[in-house]
């Protein structure tokens, strides 16, 4: 079973990454963002199903409301044509507020369910939103063996 931290800053110090595994956009309902939610074989020892596929669905339901046009998005964009966007400078948009309500919510997903797990959840955002990218750690003291001590065993073979 993974390697268990508990916290952020104690995965990065005691792990070294092993791999990191991609979700995919689904562009099944067109280009709004949402994530698939088929689950990563890469992944299997490593975290339950359900709590995968709630953190997808729930990032998902994120993005719908980020990208929702109601009133209040009309109202902004009114606004930045009347100050011909400079308003933007003074205010942040639903949108950003979406978008940072999002990194929240994966920073205390990281912390609670992925990082006890040896995992870590970058923010889409960081990889223009064309990926949810879940990085796999493992502890550094109990890696079979270094690439020093097979190289060695190389040599004395010889």
């Amino acid at each position: 079973m993974a390697t268990e931290f508990h916290n952020l800053q104690d995965m990065q110090h005691a792990a070294s990454l092993v791999t990191k595994v991609f979700i995919q956009r689904d562009y099944t309902e067109g280009t709004v963002c949402r994530f698939q939610t088929k689950f990563p074989t890469e992944l299997d020892n490593r975290i339950e199903r359900a709590l995968l596929e709630q953190t997808v669905k729930t990032l998902n339901s994120y993005y719908v409301e980020a990208e929702k046009v109601g009133g209040q998005s009309y109202l902004e964009g009114c606004l930045a044509c009347a100050t011909a966007y400079i308003a933007f400078l003074c205010m942040e948009t639903r949108y950003e507020k979406v978008l940072k309500k999002i990194s929240g919510y994966i920073q205390e997903q990281n912390e609670k369910i992925y990082a006890p797990r040896g995992l870590l959840l970058t923010d889409p955002i960081e990889r223009g939103m064309r990926v949810l990218e879940i990085s796999v750690f493992e502890d550094r003291g109990s890696s079979g063996s270094s690439p020093s001590s097979s190289m060695s065993s190389c040599n004395t073979a010889r």
